[in-house]
């Protein structure tokens, strides 16, 4: 196997999961997908060894970006609930567990671009602040801060629409 192929191997499937959640919809997602590992393919020499998830997704993050800028549009938030919908429950979750699915989905939905991209990034695909903080171009501390500030506000819509005791 080939340096690019084990690096995509071990690369492309935690980039496919964020952009998927980041946009809400597949396609989207399937477009930056490729225009992220072609990016990457093209300039594979420019890396910086060790650093090699912080530099993909960092592609990624900024292809979805200039889609947002190219087209005057929310690109990361579905815009109809049939976009929210669509997107599919994990086929072992318990049917009693998919409503709350759908509903954290909502919730993640609700945050601005910025704080949801953060909060990602370090809740569900295990970067850490520092990672994070260099994937979104920003400091340290305002990255900490962000992601803070999107599970408060996560908390505050999620107990809002569950009973009380499904929110922590």
């Amino acid at each position: 196997m080939g340096e690019f192929e084990a690096f995509f191997a071990e690369h492309g499937p935690p980039v496919w999961n964020y952009l998927r959640r980041l946009t809400g919809d597949p396609d989207r997602a399937a477009d930056l997908f490729q225009r992220s590992f072609l990016k990457a393919w093209t300039h594979f020499g420019a890396r910086t060894p060790g650093r090699e998830r912080a530099w993909i997704f960092t592609i990624a993050v900024n292809q979805a970006r200039d889609e947002l800028r190219r087209q005057k549009r929310d690109l990361l938030r579905p815009s109809t609930p049939e976009a929210l919908r669509s997107r599919p429950a994990h086929p072992a979750m318990p049917p009693e567990d998919r409503e709350l699915f759908r509903e954290v989905l909502r919730g993640l939905d609700e945050l601005p671009e910025p704080q949801r991209e953060l909060f990602l990034l370090v809740r569900y695909h295990g970067f850490t602040f520092a990672e994070a903080a260099a994937v979104a171009g920003m400091g340290l501390s305002a990255a900490k801060m962000a992601v803070a500030r999107a599970h408060e506000k996560l908390i505050r819509i999620l107990s809002a629409r569950l009973p009380l005791g499904m929110v922590r």
